[in-house]
């Protein structure tokens, strides 16, 4: 069989060599370069998925919520998010044109993890494709908007994104809140067949921070498997729950060791409204309604 010989005459001085082709940022997985796949087209997502999640992690540090116990995880979403981006584009005259509206839709079950900050996780989101968009070199018509809401036909654990170009201009960020917060309750409702309350605390490290009584039993103590974790010494492992039942709802204490006051009485177990104070050991929180915007 015959073999081709390399010529390493060199060559004539008014031809140059061609350089190399410039390898571009963001190669398909197939395209190769130097014999060998290209993955580097993976690193910037990587990247900016991590951000992602590193932003998520810090919305909801120090929250009184138990966090992450659904199966609904940040990463998830932001590839689902990306996901509905890129396939979704539109070629123009002035660039490449994405999405701009986003719709997550999960399981009610699900979504009721996240009704503390769904509002602040929904900036996030927006902020988060906004960068994506500016290292993809993407236009919006549009600022970017996100919406979660819950539907009964995603399964469990799972995440559907629907993403369009939308210009709204009458949808500005007061308008947008009041539909998430409207939906927030609808979810709810539906879930627990509760009116939600918010608990405000107003004292200790939790001061200022609040959780939204959304289902009919919600434990309050020191260890981590209680739905509102209060990290003070003075309050007990397990030490009270708040119940709904008959249209009302009702503190009870656990036997804790520093007890549990209703407007400054102790109290074994006791019905309590909006405007009431509630103390578990040392720590208060007032009892506020949910007040969704539009209702």
């Amino acid at each position: 069989m015959n073999r081709a010989k390399w010529d390493h005459s060199p060559l004539p001085a008014n031809v140059h060599p061609i350089a190399p082709p410039r390898r571009r940022p963001y190669n398909r997985p197939d395209e190769q370069v130097s014999g060998r796949f290209d993955l580097s087209w993976r690193e910037p997502t990587l990247n900016i998925l991590d951000r992602f999640e590193q932003s998520f992690e810090r919305l909801v540090e120090g929250s009184v919520g138990r966090l992450f116990r659904s199966p609904v995880q940040p990463a998830e979403i932001g590839r689902k998010l990306e996901r509905a981006m890129t396939s979704n584009q539109v070629v123009s005259v002035d660039g490449t044109l994405v999405p701009n509206d986003y719709r997550v839709a999960m399981h009610p079950h699900d979504m009721v993890s996240f009704v503390d900050f769904v509002s602040a996780l929904c900036r996030q989101m927006e902020n988060w494709l906004g960068d994506l968009a500016d290292e993809r070199g993407f236009k919006s018509i549009d600022r970017f908007r996100v919406q979660i809401v819950g539907d009964e036909a995603i399964p469990r654990r799972a995440i559907q994104v629907t993403a369009t170009i939308s210009d709204r201009p009458e949808m500005g960020r007061t308008e947008q809140e009041a539909l998430q917060q409207t939906e927030v309750f609808r979810v709810i409702r539906e879930t627990s067949g509760m009116t939600p309350v918010r608990l405000r605390f107003t004292s200790g490290q939790q001061d200022g921070l609040e959780f939204i009584v959304r289902k009919s039993v919600t434990t309050v103590g020191r260890a981590l498997d209680n739905d509102i974790v209060l990290e003070s010494g003075d309050v007990s492992r397990h030490h009270a729950r708040v119940e709904f039942a008959d249209d009302a709802l009702r503190v009870v204490d656990l036997n804790s060791t520093n007890g549990t006051r209703v407007n400054g009485r102790t109290v074994r177990s006791q019905a309590v409204r909006t405007g009431d104070e509630v103390t578990f050991g040392t720590l208060t929180a007032q009892v506020l309604p949910f007040q969704p915007e539009g209702r």
